[in-house]
């Protein structure tokens, strides 16, 4: 953590703590991480009281800015609001992206007593969903697969693309899901895929020549390195069906698609 992150951090936490209308400040992201550039913004998350919190959500401003607290160039500050009870709903809901940014994020101040263990308790991978999205993400990629023939032999330069960086998505999931990692986000995907302790080798090169080279060769290499990589749970009633539910049916059962859990 940069001084200029510590003198902001500790402006923000002296004026939202005496504002009786917020419960908590905490830190996420680069800075709470350890991983902050000099330059890099500060991300907090601010924890409103319920009446606050109902004000700003009819008024629809639950994000602020914190530039008043800092004259750094070429960095921010500022976060979203939200009120205890989302805290709550993330342990059992949240998706693995909203439980990363809580990843070693550190508490400016609280009035929240268990607000350490509820956070451990976000950041924590979603062992219940484990085996599920283990057979979700390793249904993917053979149907990716006969995309990529499909997009080859039209030479669809479009799906050549999409579907190139769909076979690395899912297969990378798969291996952070049997690692229990938690997906980042895009920015930081591709950096936990190849932090992952037990994958095939080579697995990281083979998808950057995925990537860079959309071909039937390519993906069958990618695909069939990670499908041999260990016996991996299968959905009881087929993958076929299971893509169905994920990516074509979703919608009806209310939830959201796979690529965005």
């Amino acid at each position: 953590m940069h001084e200029w992150h510590k003198q902001t951090i500790a402006k923000l936490k002296d004026h939202f703590e005496a504002d009786p209308r917020f419960l908590a400040l905490i830190i996420v992201g680069s800075v709470a991480r350890g991983e902050a550039r000099e330059d890099s913004d500060i991300d907090s998350v601010l924890v409103a009281t319920e009446e606050e919190y109902a004000r700003r959500q009819a008024s629809k401003s639950l994000f602020y800015t914190a530039e008043q607290f800092t004259d750094r160039v070429g960095g921010q500050a500022g976060g979203y609001i939200i009120d205890y009870r989302y805290l709550l709903d993330a342990i059992e809901h949240a998706d693995e992206r909203t439980r990363y940014q809580f990843v070693n994020a550190k508490i400016a101040f609280s009035q929240i007593p268990d607000i350490e263990q509820i956070i451990a308790r976000i950041s924590a991978y979603p062992e219940h969903e484990r085996i599920e999205k283990m057979k979700s993400f390793y249904s993917q990629l053979p149907f990716h697969v006969s995309f990529m023939e499909l997009a080859e032999y039209s030479q669809n330069a479009y799906l050549l693309a999409e579907t190139a960086v769909s076979l690395v998505l899912f297969g990378g999931r798969l291996i952070l899901a049997y690692n229990r990692i938690l997906y980042p986000n895009r920015k930081w995907f591709m950096r936990e895929f190849e932090k992952a302790p037990d994958k095939p080798d080579r697995i990281i090169e083979l998808a950057i020549q995925l990537l860079r080279k959309p071909s039937i060769k390519n993906a069958k290499e990618f695909s069939n390195s990670i499908i041999n990589h260990t016996d991996w749970p299968q959905p009881e009633e087929g993958i076929w069906q299971r893509i169905h539910e994920d990516s074509v049916w979703n919608w009806r059962n209310g939830v959201v698609s796979l690529a965005k859990q």
